[in-house]
């Protein structure tokens, strides 16, 4: 093997090993690490202590995010990547996670503490406590936990709990410390449409309420189709959605990350390979911490990225140009249908591309690869709602082999075939499951589906009213399109 075939196959080798297991909690084993981080500048408000309410798809960051807050080591080095928004200052505590042990509440206890029926007279109460009894964690580490129960009991009395939150602030003031609690995996508190929305707008109204605090912060973490979904009432949630944070990935973004990871991977011959395409392309190498390495060339310019990817990759997806370029081909693929391309699908692509051995040497990945990647990263994505949705598979079945872009009327045709509807929300109610829609079988309860697929992203609708499925879950879901990936 001559030595640029050898560049080529370390860097083949560290794409092969990125970790595309393409899943982050706030806490436990899958946390965020620091070696994981890449800080695009538009994502400041997922971290900012400011920003209440921050919103993003599967697989955007959220729960990465939470994690990288919520962990001494990581937010240190998000503090030196974001010097501006004072996270030095700050200790963070978790109000709820979805996960068992971290010290949040479990969504048994909010079970047993407001009971069916009573989301709206004691949610409020219910998150007003969680979150003393977060702030309280932090100023007397050396105390067990208050239980919820008796809290919500003692601070029944509005008045009580404002006085044991103005002791709490003044407290924190004099330390000169910021609290912030932490709120994810929201769409986990209940398995009802109607109780999950009203603990949904109780923990939003507290959030509002807060805000007059000095050294108390709520940081809640929710997919945009969450918001919509629910049919959310809080009268104030607007002014909250104005101000909040909306995790998006470009291009640029994507490609940074990828770079960044080379970079900085433990194999040294992917880090030599990355180094003699840099300097193959007369690009900077990389520096040596992450404060300089996000305003790195191949962080940040497009044209740069896109130069040292087509070395690694070619520069087309097939023999001509009418295939498109290796550089845009995964965005274009891998987005969703409202256009989102998350870090997950994207790092498996690429994964997944370097595991294809290519037809030359002096070539790290192909288009082939790229094609096959796609399919890989369907497949993932596919799987990950469906730990979410256990309904999804059911829904997406009877689609199999059906040709996209078509009508609405041709989709819910298999569905009533194959009576899905039916079975999907018999199946909810049997495993104690969120149905995919709120109600019983009715004439619009195909649509209603439809619809929700469409929020979820899982559908896009054309401007002649045809409805399309995008790649992403298209190819996993074996539905058919002209000129498109072969499903799986």
């Amino acid at each position: 093997m001559n030595a640029i075939a050898e560049h080529f196959a370390g860097i083949r080798a560290g794409l092969a090993s990125l970790d595309a297991s393409a899943s982050s909690t706030a806490s436990g084993a899958d946390r965020p690490h620091p070696e994981d981080i890449f800080a695009p500048a538009q994502h400041v408000g997922a971290l900012d202590p400011n920003t209440t309410i921050v919103l993003g798809a599967r697989g955007a960051g959220k729960s990465f995010w939470a994690g990288v807050l919520a962990h001494t080591d990581t937010r240190e080095i998000a503090a030196r990547a974001y010097p501006q928004i004072g996270l030095g200052r700050i200790d963070v505590a978790l109000g709820y996670t979805g996960q068992e042990g971290d010290r949040s509440i479990s969504r048994a206890t909010i079970d047993a503490r407001v009971p069916s029926g009573a989301e709206t007279a004691q949610g409020v109460l219910l998150w007003r406590c969680v979150l003393l009894r977060a702030v309280r964690g932090v100023i007397y580490p050396d105390r067990p936990l208050e239980r919820v129960g008796a809290m919500m009991t003692q601070y029944a009395d509005p008045e009580d709990w404002e006085e044991a939150m103005d002791e709490a602030d003044a407290i924190l003031r004099a330390r000169d410390l910021l609290v912030v609690v932490l709120f994810d995996a929201l769409d986990s508190l209940s398995i009802e449409w109607a109780r999950l929305r009203d603990l949904t707008d109780a923990l939003l109204q507290v959030a509002w309420g807060v805000r007059g605090y000095k050294s108390i912060r709520m940081k809640l973490f929710l997919r945009p189709d969450q918001m919509q979904d629910l049919g959310l009432r809080f009268i104030e949630l607007p002014k909250l959605i104005s101000g909040a944070t909306e995790l998006s990935w470009s291009a640029i973004n994507l490609y940074g990350m990828l770079f960044s990871r080379l970079a900085t991977c433990n194999a040294p011959t992917a880090r030599e390979g990355l180094n003699w395409v840099l300097d193959k392309c007369s690009l900077p190498r990389p520096p040596a911490n992450l404060i300089e390495l996000r305003r790195w060339r191949l962080s940040v310019n497009r044209k740069a990225q896109a130069q040292a990817f087509e070395l690694i990759a070619g520069l087309h997806m097939g023999r001509g140009s009418k295939r498109g370029r290796t550089y845009d081909w995964p965005i274009n693929h891998l987005a969703d249908g409202h256009g989102v391309v998350t870090p997950r699908s994207f790092l498996v692509l690429m994964q997944s591309a370097a595991t294809m051995p290519p037809a030359s040497e002096n070539q790290a990945i192909t288009a082939e690869g790229i094609r096959n990647g796609l399919r890989d990263a369907s497949k993932v994505r596919l799987e990950q709602l469906a730990t979410e949705y256990k309904w999804i598979k059911r829904v997406l079945l009877p689609l199999a082999r059906l040709q996209v872009p078509c009508q609405e009327s041709v989709i819910i045709q298999r569905w009533q075939e194959n009576e899905t509807v039916e079975a999907v929300l018999r199946g909810a109610q049997e495993r104690q499951l969120l149905p995919p829609i709120d109600g019983n079988r009715d004439e619009r309860a195909d649509h209603k589906l439809v619809i929700r697929l469409l929020r979820m992203g899982v559908l896009s609708l054309r401007s002649d009213g045809r409805y399309d499925m995008p790649d992403l879950f298209r190819v996993a879901a074996r539905l058919l399109k002209k000129g498109g990936v072969a499903p799986v």
